[in-house]
């Protein structure tokens, strides 16, 4: 592996471009194949909450690897934590497309998601050891905006590919994409820290880590991305068989509705990005949480007052991704803000944490 480079005088927009980019993959790795669980209990001969455990155990190991990735990349650095976790995460995914069994299949997924978790890592990290106040707001929220649109289009292609390929076109695809950033990340990502040779040591590591969760400031706001991203995965895991099982919706089509949810996110990010050097990181959380609050409460009354349809209950989703554009440019840059000691453990047990909601 190459020697690291130096830290940049000033940030190249390349790597919000880069970083971007294994965001990308990474949030696809996850929901690309959404459309075709409702399919795989045929195809294994097994039941749906068996497949699920292929997205339940993949974000579970998405969260418990962040803990190691965090103080990992303060021992050796962001770039070849960066390089490794997105290196392995193609030979991973390429297991996912040849699983023979769902055992297989949900075994290869939980080693998937504890390795390309290190992009959730790096990518905080590094906008943490580049941008600072308002100005990493707004990094955040482009970052957000641009990374909106895996999301959006993952279950979109996911469903197509599945009808006219397979399944397994899928994975197959995550492994060429995986492939692709790893080399964006050797050749454009540049070292943004300074190695730290204590990072490693038993006191060091468990003391970050007691540090961060004494910390009342920093835990708030950690705990609340737990919490509202446990809310959005209820959602996402049993969407597919909402839409497609129960409301008729047919497997290529469903990823659209999941592009208006997306949207919807996108566009919470706009706004905070034009609006936080106006109102502030503090009002921009707050409405945030109003608009997260409205958009909980909106989905259980459609269903109370009988209408179980596509639009309202995706229009009440649509509220709650909306305001989470709001939440995530405000509430991980006050989190780290808050942390005592290293970026890279306080971005892992954040990222951890909104991990570990989802698959709660």
């Amino acid at each position: 592996m190459t020697a690291p480079a130096t830290r940049p005088a000033a940030p190249s927009p390349i790597i919000p471009a880069v970083l971007i980019g294994a965001s990308s993959v990474s949030i696809l790795s996850t929901d690309l194949y959404t459309p075709s669980l409702p399919h795989l209990p045929g195809y294994f001969g097994t039941d749906a909450e068996t497949v699920q455990l292929t997205l339940i155990l993949n974000l579970l190991g998405y969260a418990l690897g962040q803990l190691i990735y965090g103080p990992l990349s303060e021992r050796f650095g962001r770039r070849p934590i960066m390089i490794g976790g997105m290196g392995a995460a193609v030979i991973f995914s390429l297991v996912c497309a040849v699983a023979w069994t769902i055992e297989a299949l949900i075994v290869a997924r939980t080693l998937q998601g504890l390795v390309v978790c290190a992009e959730a890592v790096i990518a905080l990290a590094v906008i943490r050891d580049l941008y600072k106040g308002p100005a990493g707001a707004r990094i955040l929220a482009i970052f957000g905006m641009a990374i909106a649109v895996a999301p959006a289009i993952g279950p979109v292609i996911g469903g197509y590919v599945h009808v006219w390929i397979g399944w397994r076109a899928n994975f197959y695809l995550i492994t060429v994409l995986a492939l692709f950033v790893t080399v964006l990340v050797w050749c454009f990502l540049p070292e943004t820290t300074t190695p730290d040779r204590q990072a490693l040591k038993p006191r060091r590591f468990w003391g970050d880590y007691a540090d961060l969760i004494m910390h009342r400031g920093y835990m708030c706001y950690t705990l609340a991305t737990g919490a509202v991203m446990g809310a959005l995965f209820v959602f996402i895991s049993q969407g597919p068989f909402l839409y497609i099982d129960r409301l008729g919706v047919r497997t290529e089509n469903y990823g659209f509705f999941q592009a208006i949810i997306v949207a919807a996110f996108f566009f919470g990010s706009l706004f905070a990005n034009r609006y936080v050097q106006r109102i502030g990181i503090e009002r921009l959380l707050h409405w945030g949480l109003v608009f997260i609050l409205a958009g909980g409460l909106m989905l259980p009354a459609t269903l109370m007052l009988g209408w179980e349809s596509t639009v309202p209950i995706t229009s009440a989703i649509s509220v709650y991704a909306f305001a989470l554009g709001l939440f995530f440019a405000s509430a991980p840059m006050r989190a780290l803000e808050e942390a005592p000691g290293g970026g890279g453990s306080a971005a892992a047990l954040l990222g951890a944490t909104q991990m570990a909601g989802a698959a709660a």
